[in-house]
C-alpha cells in the first residue's frame, strides 16, 4: 500500500462517474530514493498502484489489476518539481466484477501519464 506513505490525499471532488483526487508525493519515500537518488521519478509501477488503490476507496472494494489495457508516459513525475499532482479516474462498470478504469495524472500545467486498467473485484 503506498497511501499515506508515499502519497496522501489532499483533497476529493466527485465528478460523473468517478472522481478528482488532489495528492501529495513524499519525495523522501525510499521509492524515490532509490529511483533514482538526486533527481526522483515516479516508477510506473507506481501509477498503477496508485489508481488501484484510489479506486478501491472509491469503490470501497479491494481490487487485482487484471490488465492495463493503454499506457501512456508523457512527463516523468519527479516530487520535487511537482509535489501535488491530481488523479482524475472515470469508471465504467463491466460485467463480473470488474471495472474499466480511465485515469489522468496531471498538474496545473502538465499531463503526466494517460492510462486504461481492468481492475477485478477480489471476493473475500
Amino acid at each position: 500500500m503506498l497511501k499515506d506513505s508515499f502519497f496522501t490525499v489532499k483533497e476529493i471532488a466527485d465528478i460523473e462517474n468517478g472522481r478528482i483526487y488532489r495528492l501529495v508525493l513524499n519525495a523522501s519515500h525510499a521509492i524515490f530514493q532509490a529511483h533514482f537518488a538526486g533527481n526522483p521519478v515516479m516508477p510506473g509501477a507506481c501509477i498503477v498502484q496508485i489508481i488501484k488503490e484510489l479506486s478501491s476507496d472509491y469503490f470501497g472494494k479491494i481490487f487485482f489489476t487484471e490488465a492495463v489495457k493503454n499506457m501512456k508516459f508523457l512527463h516523468v513525475i519527479n516530487p520535487l518539481e511537482s509535489p501535488e499532482i491530481s488523479a482524475l479516474l472515470t469508471y465504467t462498470e463491466q460485467e463480473d466484477e470488474h471495472v474499466l478504469v480511465s485515469a489522468i495524472l496531471k498538474n496545473d500545467h502538465t499531463i503526466f501519464s494517460k492510462s486504461s486498467l481492468i481492475l477485478k473485484n477480489i471476493k473475500d
